[in-house]
């Protein structure tokens, strides 16, 4: 069992630090930039969040998989992940075009953290 505890934690971690390495070298934070200002929440200062999303994703990604401060560390996915399901999945205006399987992608990734944190709660 301990086995599949440290499995389920380094795929989740890989899952936030790719992501986020993939935003940084890939995207660049310029298209990041552009992609959150079509965000209400968040246009108002693109380029700000853009780097506060790409960082949040690396170093919860690396603090994950280096099992530090899990109870914690955990709920920056959720944050994230809720906030790409509400504002960027789910298409609000025209619902039949919503990608429903990458919303429910989503869903179960933030479940895994919380388990992650839960799970990390019981372990104390």
């Amino acid at each position: 069992m301990k086995n599949h505890w440290m499995i389920h934690r380094v795929l989740l971690g890989l899952l936030m630090l790719v992501s986020g390495v993939l935003k940084l070298l890939m995207v660049k934070p310029s298209g990041v930039a552009g992609m959150l200002s079509g965000i209400v929440l968040f246009s108002w200062a693109a380029s700000f969040w853009a780097w506060i999303l790409m960082l949040g994703e690396i170093l919860s990604g690396l603090a994950i998989l280096s099992n530090w401060k899990l109870k914690y560390t955990a709920y920056i996915p959720v944050i994230i992940l809720a906030i790409a399901v509400l504002f960027m999945i789910i298409k609000w205006s025209n619902l039949g075009s919503t990608s429903w399987s990458s919303v429910i992608f989503h869903l179960i990734a933030i479940n895994a953290y919380l388990m992650l944190a839960c799970d990390y709660e019981k372990k104390r």
